[in-house]
């Protein structure tokens, strides 16, 4: 785990100048710093704006050294989603803020002509003075100056990102600055830490904090109960994994590293996808089963890597190394997973209870001539369906009601996605039970639509959490989904989502 280091109440390096330093930069640079805070208030506030993890230059506050000869400072900010990097609070929606603080020799013009020629001189003090006053007294107190690693990486574009001083700042869903959860992977926030500092607060409130807890927050009442324990000195926050079949160190060594790398990889947070849980990897000798859960649904899966058993089992690069092959299959697998690879990949029920995926099925995949989506909920959800004639006051009025769970429309797969030819919804009935309630397409509408209607309103509403699966009326489009009359009403469908093909 790379929990910050604890406070020792005195400023980065015992330099007692940061804060007249950070008071000469607040003052010479007011106007771009004032316009530099509107923005990241800004972009703390609007979560719809997607995240940019490489620095950016929206509006960069550049000057030269205070105490180098010679050097330009150029300082601007980076980005992410912060929740898979830590235990937060239900609902906090962290954001990560970086703020970079870059030296370049002023032999350039500017930051770009410099390009990746960066200067390892920006002292530790004056770093810091630049990110407080780039971010105000009040950001400034709950920031941490990123550690790097002792040893200076030596290819070109490594040692650029590694020759600047980065600040982190964690922002709630309210734009309010946060402390850091104790069990966060400042590791990966960005290349070449090893730990974080923390910046030496005003606030009586934050150093009060700091006295008595640390420059942390405790997350042992909200912690996902899957993830590793700060107790444990090596525990790091990444998911809990079993490892069960053979034993890696009896694999030829190229499958043994690979079987390592995919381990270690796969229990990282986010590392796949957020709606990822790994629970199991298994080991066999040419081959790793990684067991995962996804989003709500009630499933176990199961995804295959095959292990490269030699060197010579390399395709080049860049699939010249175990670490490399873990990489890219879990590239694929992020791809795959976020495009619906539950969905419209060939699934088998194992004999261990999980549902093997691999890639597609074709029949559900190839010479498809519809789509199908899901209907934007407003206050006009459903008016285009209306007007091709489908009956939408049901699905309207589960939407007014608070129970809709989804609403699926069909539509003609082109560049118009037009015209609508059909839609599915279905309520909530509690928390884990849902029910069809619509299911219509457009007179002359070929029955495969049907199908697809059925298939993707059917996984959808397995992977919002749904348990069991309810419909009031038959119809043999769902028996290939594993629907079976409705054993305790007499009538209708159901469908136990664990059980499903």
């Amino acid at each position: 785990m790379s929990r910050p280091t604890e406070n020792d109440g005195a400023p980065s390096n015992s330099a007692p100048d940061i804060f007249a330093m950070t008071d000469h930069i607040t003052s010479v640079y007011a106007d771009e710093i004032a316009v530099y805070r509107r923005f990241l208030r800004h972009l703390a506030a609007d979560r719809t704006l997607s995240h940019s993890r490489w620095p950016v230059d929206d509006h960069p506050v550049v000057g030269p050294s205070l105490n180098v000869p010679g050097l330009r400072i150029h300082v601007r900010h980076s980005y992410q989603d912060a929740a898979d990097l830590g235990s937060f609070p239900a609902e906090s929606n962290p954001l990560l803020l970086r703020i970079h603080v870059q030296g370049f020799s002023d032999e350039y013009r500017d930051r770009t002509a410099a390009r990746s020629n960066l200067v390892d001189s920006v002292t530790d003090p004056e770093g810091e003075a630049w990110a407080r006053a780039l971010l105000g007294p009040r950001w400034a107190d709950y920031a941490y100056e990123l550690v790097r690693t002792p040893k200076s990486p030596t290819n070109t574009a490594t040692r650029m990102l590694f020759a600047q001083r980065v600040y982190a700042l964690l922002l709630g869903d309210d734009g309010e600055p946060m402390l850091a959860p104790d069990n966060f992977a400042f590791r990966r926030v960005w290349h070449g830490i090893d730990s974080a500092r923390k910046i030496v607060p005003t606030s009586p409130v934050v150093v009060a904090h700091l006295d008595a807890v640390g420059p942390f927050f405790r997350t042992e009442d909200f912690r996902d109960p899957n993830t590793d324990a700060d107790a444990d000195a090596d525990a790091d926050g990444g998911w809990r994994l079993d490892i069960t079949g053979e034993d890696v160190d009896g694999l030829p060594k190229t499958a043994a590293s690979t079987a390592r790398s995919l381990t270690r990889s796969v229990r990282v947070r986010g590392r796949v996808d957020t709606k990822f849980r790994p629970i199991r990897v298994h080991i066999e000798q040419d081959q790793a089963r990684v067991y995962f859960h996804w989003a709500m649904n009630p499933n176990t899966f199961a995804l295959t890597l095959r292990f490269p058993q030699s060197k010579e089992d390399f395709s080049g690069p860049p699939l010249d190394s175990p670490g490399s092959v873990v990489a890219e299959c879990l590239s694929i697998w992020q791809e795959d997973l976020r495009t619906g690879l539950l969905v419209w990949g060939h699934r088998v029920r194992r004999a261990d209870g999980a549902v093997g995926i691999s890639w597609p099925i074709a029949e559900l995949d190839s010479g498809r001539e519809h789509a199908v989506a899901a209907v934007p909920r407003h206050g006009t959800s459903g008016s285009w369906l209306s007007r091709a004639g489908l009956e939408i006051e049901t699905a309207r009025e589960a939407q007014a009601s608070g129970v809709l769970a989804v609403w699926l429309q069909a539509y003609v797969d082109s560049r118009e996605a037009r015209p609508f030819v059909g839609h599915a919804a279905a309520r909530w009935i509690d928390d884990t039970t849902a029910r069809i309630d619509v299911l219509e397409v457009v007179p002359g509408t070929s029955r495969p639509v049907v199908t697809q209607l059925v298939h993707s309103i059917t996984h959808t509403l397995a992977n919002a959490g749904a348990k069991a699966i309810e419909l009031l009326f038959t119809d043999e489009t769902f028996v290939t989904f594993g629907y079976v009359p409705n054993p305790t009403t007499a009538h209708g469908m159901y469908l136990d989502v664990t059980t499903m093909p």
